[in-house]
């Protein structure tokens, strides 16, 4: 296992699914979940997004305090730990996201609209190989 951020244990994680209410409901919680990597920052890692049994996560690193890598994460499992809130992401930060991840001139363009979902960020991150 590799650790970033603050260094965290899987003793406490939840279900994403049985926590995103809670979260909608208080606007912000702290909690511990887990999920599978889809991918990260590929300039500098930071940020990343992980999938749970409904959802996708997007996850950024408190106060840019550490990063994970830009290569070789997707596909594995990762536990993090810190807030999950509800997040208004704005056009301009969708769009630099999508710059960030290799996305095309013509996909970025496209992003008109801030998306209103959950967020998270991190404290800590395990990742299991």
């Amino acid at each position: 296992m590799d650790y970033y951020g603050n260094k965290i244990s899987e003793t406490n994680v939840l279900k994403y699914e049985d926590v995103k209410q809670t979260a909608f409901d208080q606007g912000r919680i702290q909690t511990q979940i887990s999920g599978k990597i889809i991918e990260t920052c590929p300039k500098k890692g930071c940020w990343m997004t992980m999938v749970t049994q409904t959802d996708t996560v997007f996850v950024r690193f408190r106060d840019y305090g550490f990063f994970v890598p830009t290569e070789g994460a997707s596909g594995k499992t990762a536990f993090i730990e810190g807030d999950l809130f509800v997040d208004s992401i704005s056009v301009r930060m969708l769009r630099h996201y999508a710059k960030d991840a290799g996305k095309s001139k013509e996909d970025i363009e496209k992003i008109t609209e801030p998306e209103l979902g959950l967020s998270f960020t991190a404290d800590g991150v395990i990742m299991k190989k």
